[in-house]
């Protein structure tokens, strides 16, 4: 009988899939649950998560968890995978983590995925899949990226607080985001004036236009324009597009968001030269910030500023109704912004694990120390 006090297994199944074939089979039940969970993201939909696992998940052992009914209905998909942590001690301990969130594709807003009016039940069997039939699978929880108010996290709280452990809470980074308002006039006016003249000045001084990747050029062109970019914009500072998984990872995940028209992978054209770009994504009724680039020549005209500006249009024309400027300090994002949400990691000991009491317990004393 698990801590909860009832059998939730008596109510729904619980599969646990290592490899590929058994991930790739989720595959056409995917989208729908995610699109029916407080969970809906870009970070998790199926192209993002899958082609993540193609690149990168042979860094460790797959532990995928899914929940289903008693007619085979999907209720929730738990994506993780067993990892080792970092430093001398910690290469013994077992870290459970989410798919997507080791590597450096900068996935955001990671969780598990429950059917809305489900949550509870599902993590309820999740918990007690994972405190007993892999209880000696792993020694720490550690999901990291996930959103501050996402639906598991207390629903975690409980479930290990009926088995006598807590959870922390780290946040570590703030999420502004933008409410868009339903025309592009209603968002000039509320901007300063000083803004609309400037803007207003740079389309009369220049011949300019937007260039849309899967329309005005091919996908793959708009992904190599936009590696062109970044690194003029950061130059030797550059922390993007640098390793060969990268680069791979996100050519592929952009060519499928295109096809499932959630790419939004854009550029300012001006006097005829592409000045500024952004690889942006379009899902949920939301605009996600993710990465872009401009020429330094024109940073005195605030190419990048701008090319912002034309995403806003875009979004706003599109029935778009929130830009989300995700994590990472940047004060470009506070300038745009007065809301945010917090982005935290959530870690927890395997109750039945003496490793990771122990670890818990250094990495508390070494703390102490310090």
């Amino acid at each position: 009988m698990p801590a909860s006090g009832f059998n939730p297994s008596a109510r729904l199944t619980v599969s646990c899939i290592h490899d590929l074939d058994g991930w790739k089979k989720l595959g056409p039940e995917w989208q729908e649950l995610l699109e029916n969970s407080p969970a809906n993201g870009v970070f998790l939909t199926w192209p993002w998560l899958d082609s993540w696992m193609e690149v990168y998940g042979d860094g460790g052992e797959w532990l995928v968890l899914t929940a289903r009914d008693a007619e085979g209905r999907l209720l929730g998909v738990a994506p993780m995978m067993l990892d080792r942590s970092a430093g001398r001690a910690g290469r013994w301990i077992r870290r459970l983590i989410l798919v997507g969130q080791k590597a450096d594709t900068a996935s955001e807003y990671l969780d598990w995925i429950l059917r809305f009016g489900h949550e509870q039940e599902v993590v309820a069997v999740f918990c007690d899949f994972l405190f007993t039939t892999k209880r000696k699978a792993w020694d720490m929880l550690s999901f990291g990226a996930m959103r501050g108010d996402s639906a598991t996290i207390p629903l975690l709280q409980q479930q290990l607080s009926l088995r006598g452990q807590t959870i922390r809470i780290i946040p570590t980074s703030a999420a502004p985001f933008l409410r868009l308002p339903d025309t592009w006039q209603i968002f000039l006016d509320g901007r300063r004036a000083k803004f609309r003249q400037r803007l207003n000045k740079f389309h009369r001084d220049h011949s300019t236009a937007v260039r849309l990747a899967g329309r005005d050029m091919s996908v793959a062109e708009g992904m190599a324009k936009i590696r062109v970019l970044n690194e003029h914009r950061w130059g030797e500072k550059r922390q993007s597009f640098l390793s060969e998984r990268y680069v791979r990872f996100h050519d592929r995940v952009a060519e499928r968001l295109h096809a499932s028209g959630h790419l939004l992978l854009i550029f300012l054209e001006a006097d005829g030269i592409i000045i500024a770009g952004r690889y942006d994504f379009a899902y949920g009724g939301k605009g996600w910030s993710f990465q872009g680039g401009w020429l330094p020549e024109w940073e005195k005209e605030s190419a990048g500023k701008v090319m912002l500006v034309e995403i806003m249009r875009w979004c706003i024309e599109n029935g778009v109704k929130e830009y989300d400027f995700l994590g990472g300090a940047a004060s470009y994002k506070s300038d745009w912004s007065e809301e945010e949400r917090q982005i935290v990691d959530v870690q927890a000991v395997n109750p039945g694990s003496w490793r990771g009491k122990a670890y818990a317990l250094h990495k508390k004393l070494a703390g102490k120390k310090s």
